[in-house]
């Protein structure tokens, strides 16, 4: 009787071993530098964002400063002439007292 088993075949010569990834520092450097150069851009890109933003909100601030400046002129000049106002009445009052008085010019 025969064997059922069949026979076995020996590897092949052209491939001892199993199929194993290939090291190229090449490709891995080209890689890399992709790799770098995306998270360079990337960041550059958020840079310019907050850039932007911030020259935005920079401007708010400087217009509004500008108009607290403005009402604070404006609140001193409205100061000063009411301390005008105030010294010519009391000028007119003193003169008017002192006319009460008997006091002539």
């Amino acid at each position: 009787m025969a064997n059922p088993e069949t026979p076995k075949t020996p590897p092949s010569s052209t491939t001892p071993f199993p199929s194993m990834p290939t090291f190229d520092p090449m490709a891995m450097w080209a890689q890399s530098q992709q790799a770098f150069t995306k998270m360079i851009n990337d960041s550059l890109t958020r840079w310019q964002a907050f850039g932007d933003q911030y020259a935005s909100v920079e401007q708010q601030v400087a217009s509004h400063a500008q108009t607290a400046v403005t009402q604070w002129a404006q609140l001193a000049k409205d100061a000063i002439a009411y301390g005008q106002q105030l010294s010519a009445e009391a000028r007119k009052l003193s003169v008017e007292a002192a006319k009460k008085m008997g006091v002539s010019a």
